[in-house]
């Protein structure tokens, strides 16, 4: 793997170790991705699968339940049209998958991956209950039982993707998976972005309330971000706070927002060892133990976030705060809904959605140094904002 422009110099044992981890796993998914392209069968879909139903569309392609022919149970079938997705960057999502089979939190996937005349594919473990932004209430969000199992479970595959030198890079609410409407067991979904530390990263595509702000801030023409977990971090805790309050913190972790402008100038007046001064009127519902926890998350200097597996710290305290909208009313709380409106309301997808987006216009050039794939025209994750900066509804963010 080519080392990345701009990266720090490691002068310490734990970053040679990252790296060499990093150098380690890039190479075992070039070994995979070779391995898996000369094995990639070719496939009529009628023939081999009795497709049951789409679950999920968009640009990339589909994702379709389907039944092996020659019995065996159900699964979700990704397929990605040959026209938006390059090979490379369909054999390297199905690789990524393969190195995640011993993470239980992770969506599982067969060992086999095939094409047809149109479109690439692979087989992965279906999710009955669809994707959290399915279940979420807008507005209001999650009971607080299951966003805690939701918060232990998506820290448990942050942490074992971390462990592997691997960054997610998009990590949102319609790429966890439910097993179950009570979140007994949800998975991480969707490696389509999925690449080693050390990556360089292009600048966020468009308005997206997930984006860390040292992502965002990139312009066209700089040299691009080394992918860092923090990155992770910082969406999994804007998810955390969509699924506490059914709505999104900010449209865009940027000056020109002014929901993020307020909780920019919030967490800088929190000192450790002083009472925190009062928090912007959409975070009000949460409780103290949710807010520290969420100010850890979201700091906005990547070095100072608290890793994912921090939750477990919090998860035996109440998140919700005196006549706050977070519900802890048992399994079939709603909560109340608040009206402040100061971030858009999450918008609701069809309980079917199983995976969005796995790299959209996400093309690959050519190989580099070391057999590493440099991606060209990479997109973050974009939602659809107005003036004020407040998260569009009819859909468009959860898609």
């Amino acid at each position: 793997m080519a080392a990345p422009l701009g990266a720090p110099a490691q002068d310490s044992d734990s970053g040679e170790d990252e790296e060499q981890v990093a150098h380690a796993q890039e190479r075992l998914l070039q070994a995979l991705m070779a391995r898996a392209g000369r094995e990639l069968r070719r496939r009529e879909l009628q023939r081999d699968w009795d497709v049951l139903g789409e679950l999920g569309s968009g640009s990339y392609g589909r994702v379709v339940l389907a039944e092996p022919r020659d019995g065996g149970a159900r699964v979700a079938l990704k397929l990605l049209s040959k026209e938006r997705t390059a090979r490379c960057s369909f054999l390297r999502e199905f690789c990524t998958h393969l190195c995640l089979r011993g993470a239980l939190t992770c969506v599982q996937v067969l060992p086999l991956a095939f094409e047809t005349p149109t479109e690439f594919g692979f087989a992965q473990e279906l999710a009955p209950a669809g994707d959290l932004c399915g279940l979420l209430t807008p507005g209001v969000g999650l009971p607080e039982p299951q966003v805690k199992r939701c918060a232990a479970q998506v820290s448990a595959a942050l942490s074992y993707l971390h462990g592997h030198a691997l960054v997610h890079r998009d990590l949102k609410l319609d790429n966890v998976l439910a097993f179950d409407r009570e979140c007994h067991l949800v998975k991480l979904g969707d490696f389509g972005l999925t690449r080693v530390l050390g990556w360089q990263v292009r600048p966020a595509a468009g308005p997206a309330p997930y984006a860390a702000p040292e992502l965002w801030h990139l312009r066209a023409g700089e040299a691009r971000l080394r992918l860092e977990p923090a990155l992770d971090t910082w969406a999994f805790g804007v998810l955390l706070f969509a699924l506490l309050t059914g709505r999104f913190p900010w449209g865009s972790p940027g000056r020109a927002d002014p929901a993020f402008r307020r909780f920019r100038a919030w967490h800088g007046r929190t000192c450790a060892g002083e009472a925190p001064p009062r928090p912007p009127r959409t975070w009000r519902g949460l409780g103290e133990a949710a807010l520290r926890l969420l100010r850890g998350l979201l700091h906005p200097s990547p070095g100072r976030r608290c890793p994912p597996g921090e939750v477990l710290r919090y998860l035996g305290r109440p998140w919700a705060g005196e006549g706050g909208q977070v519900s802890g009313e048992g399994e079939g709380g709603s909560g109340e809904g608040s009206s402040s409106g100061e971030s858009g309301q999450v918008s609701s997808a069809g309980e079917e959605g199983q995976v969005s987006s796995a790299g959209e216009g996400e093309q690959v050039s050519s190989a580099g140094e070391e057999g590493q794939v440099s991606p060209t025209g990479e997109e973050g994750q974009v939602s659809s904002v107005d003036e004020e900066g407040q998260v569009s509804s009819a859909g468009e963010f959860c898609r």
